[in-house]
This record gives C-alpha cells, structure tokens and sequence, in this order.
C-alpha cells in the first residue's frame, strides 16, 4: 500500500484558526513526524485547528500546502491530508470491512475490484485480517483506532494529523500504537503531524517537537535542542519539569550570566537572548543535571562558591533513579533526580547538601518574558 505519488509534506504559513490565537507557521519533512505538545487546556484550539486543517472550518488566514499545492481553499476530501481525532467515530452498522471500505465507495470513478484490492491492503497493513467481519463494538481502543487509521489510509493521505488519538488509553497501548505508527512511516511514506498534551507521547514519535502554549508556538526543534537551548521558560517546564529559581543578573559575558539568589549565593546560567545586566531572571534547570554533594561533617563550609547549601526534606527511590527534594536556605525548594548510588544514610530528611550545575545545563529568563509569537 505504497503511496505511489512518494512522500508528501504538509507546511503552514501565517495560518490561523482563531481570532484570539497567534498565526502559525510550520513544516514536515517528507516522511517525518512532527508534534505539536500542548501546554495546558490546548484541547479546544487542537481540535478547531484539525477541522480547519481539514477544511471544515475556514482559516481566518495564512497558506496550506499539502505536497508543494496550495490547498487552503480546496474542500475537505480535496486536501490530500487526513485526519484523526480521540472523537473520531466507526459506524455502527456497519462491519470492519465495510468501515474502511467506505470512503473508496464514495470514490465513483473507482471500480469494484480496485476498492476491495485496497480495502484488502488495508486491513493487511493494519493487522485486521482476524476482525475484519466483526461489528465495531466487539473491539478493544487499540484495534478501534487500528480501524480508523486504515480507513484513513486507504485513501493514500501523503500526511495525517492525529488530534490526541491516545488520550483515553493506557500508556501500554498508546506505546504499541507509536511504535505501529513509526513503522508505517517506514514502510509508506508517511508524514505525520501529531497534536498532544503528552509529553512521552511528543519524545517517543516525533522527530521534532513544537511547543505551543495558549495557540502559540513557542519554539520548535529536536527534543535535544529544546532541552539544551530552550527560547522560553515553559519550553524546559514542558519537556523535563525543570526547577524554577529568582535571581538578579550581575553580569553577562557572551552567552553567560551569573546571577544572586535572593539567599545572597552567585549563580551561573546560559543567557536568553533577550537578558539584560540588573534584570530579574527566571533561572530553569532540569532535575537530572544538578549534582549534589553530600559533606561528611555537618555544617563544612562549601569548597566551591557556586554550591549552594540545602537541606534534603524527602528521598524517593524509583528503582532506576532517587528522586530528592532539596530546601535552600531561602525557603526555596528544588528537585533532584540521581542514578541511586547514594547510601542510605546520606539520604535521611534533615541531612545537609551541597547543589551545583554546569552552566550549561541552566538557562536564564527575564522574569518578565512573556509567549513569543510564531
């Protein structure tokens, strides 16, 4: 079930879907996946951003282009781009065969032969040969959306956008269902655009993930890139839950600032582009990149100036890590997450601490940053 017209790539310019919400612009490469991981209530603008990209609603506007053609105007059914909802209903009545069957019926230029010749591909592609003559009740989720993407695929969509197609499923299922999709792409040229409000949803499938936050794209790119060079502070709280601290900015060399903590200690931090010297500043940093040392005498004074002294108040082993949670002196609280090589004794409530990053792995935001537009 090759797409004998090659991979197609779906690109948004300018487009818009809601009066209250930022233009969007973005592309996928042929044969890709690319998710848009919402922060927040992102349900409502997902779903009109669906119907509009399949036509069902007008664009308030900007381009489409499926495939290098511009399809903005062109009716739903015209698009070369299919789409799929958590919402998205099988008939009833009607049998698994018959389901996916149905949109080629619709087709009157396609002869008998040629729409059960793809119906057949279908449920071969989607491993339904056992169901394929059962009524759409008897089924579990998993096959339930196994269904509806072959009755999507039938058609030979170039791309699909997939609208929170997990959403009331187990993690165990949503996983088999990615893994399904990533090897459809592999073996038809698919490229996919994800909608999601799940992080392990947007890592696990996409090769590059949007950030969008109240229907504007904060920033795009490899999970990597987004982790280590994040444009906005909810970039990092989206993908890692990163630790939020207040400092003020002391200085900032080339692409470095350091910073005091309203403790008095002196931080260092990667710089956003738009942080300035006496500012306020956000500074984000992952729990799994602070270090922490434990001193052997209580109340040792640190040995380096960038270690900031804390007080462990809980530690939760989770079988592959420690998960701790730190008080600095200035009430402030901040998580850890460690390979579990601490013994036991170290991690007792009360115990003192020493916490530190490489500059690198933290990024400084002006308090003040607000959403940047797409």
């Amino acid at each position: 079930m090759r797409n004998t017209h090659g991979a197609f790539s779906i690109a948004l310019s300018g487009f818009q879907t809601q009066h209250k919400a930022a233009s969007l612009t973005l592309s996928v490469p042929q044969g890709t996946c690319m998710a848009l991981l919402g922060i927040g209530q992102e349900t409502s603008y997902f779903d009109t951003l669906t119907q509009t990209l399949a036509g069902h609603i007008p664009s308030l506007g900007g381009t489409l282009t499926v495939s290098a053609e511009d399809v903005t105007q062109a009716p739903p059914g015209k698009r070369r781009l299919g789409t799929l909802s958590h919402t998205t209903p099988l008939f009833p009545h009607l049998k698994v065969r018959e389901n996916i069957a149905l949109p080629l019926k619709a087709d009157l230029s396609l002869s008998p032969s040629e729409i059960q010749h793809r119906t057949t591909q279908a449920i071969a592609l989607l491993g339904l040969d056992a169901v394929q003559d059962q009524s759409p009740s008897a089924l579990m989720a998993e096959l339930t959306f196994r269904v509806c993407l072959a009755r999507l695929l039938v058609l030979n969509p170039g791309t699909i956008v997939l609208n929170n197609p997990f959403m009331h499923m187990d993690q165990a299922t949503a996983m088999r269902l990615l893994s399904l999709l990533e090897k459809l792409q592999r073996a038809i040229g698919l490229s996919i655009l994800l909608l999601t409000q799940s992080r392990t949803e947007a890592v696990m499938a996409a090769d590059t993930i949007g950030i969008i936050k109240d229907g504007t794209l904060l920033q795009t790119g490899t999970a990597e890139t987004l982790l280590s060079r994040p444009a906005h502070e909810n970039v990092l709280t989206a993908l890692g839950d990163a630790n939020t601290l207040t400092g003020k900015v002391l200085s900032i060399e080339d692409d470095y600032a350091i910073l005091r903590l309203p403790s008095g200690e002196t931080v260092e931090a990667m710089s956003a582009p738009d942080l300035a010297a006496d500012d306020l500043a956000t500074i984000c940093i992952l729990p799994e990149r602070l270090s922490v040392i434990f001193p052997r005498t209580a109340g040792a004074p640190a040995e380096e100036p960038d270690l900031l002294v804390s007080t462990l108040v809980s530690a939760r082993h989770t079988g592959n890590a420690i998960h701790m949670r730190f008080r600095l002196r200035d009430g402030t609280e901040i998580t850890v997450c460690r390979p579990p090589v601490h013994q036991p004794r170290e991690l007792q409530a009360g115990r003192e601490a020493f916490l530190a990053w490489q500059t690198s792995s933290a990024t400084a935001f002006p308090m003040d940053q607000r959403p940047l537009s797409s």
